[in-house]
């Protein structure tokens, strides 16, 4: 029993550490913008098209990865999407011509979600069940990537500042991270099992079978639009603000690599305290709260004022969304639970959910590079906001129209985890007494 609650310790774990490195770089963009314009010679243009060829790679296979997720072992998954990820990053830090790095951020597309995303969402909710609250392992999912980013961000940025040549600090950092990534890798062949595991947790249907339950269930439908608005304000912001800070505010690139790892400082808070929140009143009701608290800070950084005297509001503000958008991401796939989506269906309903979710991912970085190519910074970023409002709005009337729909359903699984807590509790009480009469 001990043995195998550790092994599931040791296993999320590597989920939460490579949860994180396995993005670093495709989203590094926040802490090394100037870094990045400076080693390729890119336009702001290109540069949101390179991610752009990311994402929209990642959005046509995120639904494939929630069917491959209920087919194949978490082992496996783990071990080619951790190994994989991290030999391309080693070869884009080679600092290829940019034909080839449109090439590379693709193959990360694939590696980063057809083989990862929606596997590590299942296997966090078999741990949430093991632990009795899938909106604690999710809040503990985001908790513990934010670890570790603040671990390893906060020294990469640290090396790149050693550096003279900004390229040179750069290529150093995306080397470090492929580093981390294999030794995941290595790391995963040993602490995951061979065997698919439950017949309740792998699907024997046909791939096109699971296409077509999400499909016609309009509650994954709604759970997938509520996630993709308010997320997509805390995408931005987080990719964005380092050179917000540098354009709008006067801030050094130093200042700027380290404002963009202040994220990882924050997110933890919010990554915790929803997933306590969650367990208390439903995942839902913390979407809808944190859904217009972030529409507001979109509406309120679009006429902040700019210039080196007001960097201190901009930094006390972002800390406070930086919380709230760590909260918004723990809970948004806990809300299938109060959708009665069943665990043999989810990695399918996580492949779809995410191909809607971080579809804003794919489209708005050419928007905002164009934006930023036109016009003054100031102008470019007050339009990305007010685009940004607008996704907030999105999330916050559907998280009304589910709780709507799912009014009973809310009600019944909160009965059913606080009855739940009470078994669990009792079950502890007789195996300590058992063990002191021994």
């Amino acid at each position: 029993m001990k043995n195998s609650k550790l092994k599931s310790i040791l296993q999320f774990i590597v989920l939460c550490a490579g949860g994180n490195a396995i993005f670093y770089v495709i989203f590094m963009r926040s802490s090394f913008y100037e870094a990045f314009l400076e080693a390729f010679t890119m336009t702001n243009e290109q540069f949101g098209v390179l991610f752009s060829c990311y994402a929209w790679v990642a959005v046509a296979t995120y639904f494939l990865g929630g069917i491959v997720a209920d087919k194949v072992s978490t082992k496996v998954l783990m071990v080619i999407s951790f190994a994989g990820t991290g030999l391309l990053n080693i070869w884009f830090g080679t600092f290829p011509k940019y034909e080839t790095a449109l090439l590379i951020y693709a193959l990360m597309g694939v590696t980063t979600t057809l083989t990862f995303w929606a596997a590590l969402l299942k296997a966090t909710r078999q741990f949430g069940q093991s632990v009795g609250s899938e909106s604690k392992a999710f809040g503990g999912l985001e908790a513990g990537k934010a670890i570790f980013e603040v671990i390893f961000g906060t020294l990469a940025v640290f090396l790149f500042t050693k550096f003279a040549v900004m390229s040179a600090g750069l290529r150093f950092v995306i080397f470090m991270y492929g580093g981390i990534l294999i030794l995941l890798a290595i790391i995963s062949l040993f602490v995951f099992d061979n065997g698919t595991g439950d017949e309740a947790v792998i699907s024997e249907e046909s791939p096109f079978k699971l296409l077509l339950q999400c499909l016609k269930n309009v509650d994954i439908w709604i759970c997938a639009l509520m996630g993709a608005g308010a997320y997509a304000i805390g995408s931005t912001l987080g990719s964005y603000c380092g050179d917000i800070v540098g354009s709008n505010y006067g801030a050094t690139v130093a200042v700027m690599g380290y404002v963009g790892v202040m994220t990882a400082y924050f997110k933890p808070f919010g990554g915790l305290g929803a997933g306590w929140f969650g367990d208390k009143f439903g995942p839902s009701a913390v979407l809808l709260i944190l859904s217009i608290v972030l529409t507001g800070f979109a509406v309120v950084f679009a006429f902040l004022p700019t210039g080196p005297e007001y960097i201190w509001l901009f930094l006390v503000l972002f800390a406070v969304e930086i919380v709230c958008t760590g909260a918004f991401r723990s809970q948004k796939y806990a809300t299938i639970k109060e959708a009665r989506v069943p665990m043999s269906l989810s990695g399918t309903a996580f492949g779809f959910m995410a191909t809607i979710i971080y579809a804003s991912d794919a489209f708005l970085p050419p928007v905002i590079g164009r934006f930023l190519d036109t016009y003054d910074s100031v102008t470019a970023y007050r339009y990305t906001m007010l685009i940004l409002a607008g996704f907030g709005l999105l999330s916050v009337v559907l998280c009304l129209i589910f709780r709507y729909r799912n009014k009973n359903n809310i009600k019944e699984i909160l009965v059913e985890e606080k009855e739940a807590k009470s078994l669990r509790k009792e079950a502890k009480q007789k195996s300590a007494r058992a063990e002191s009469m021994c």
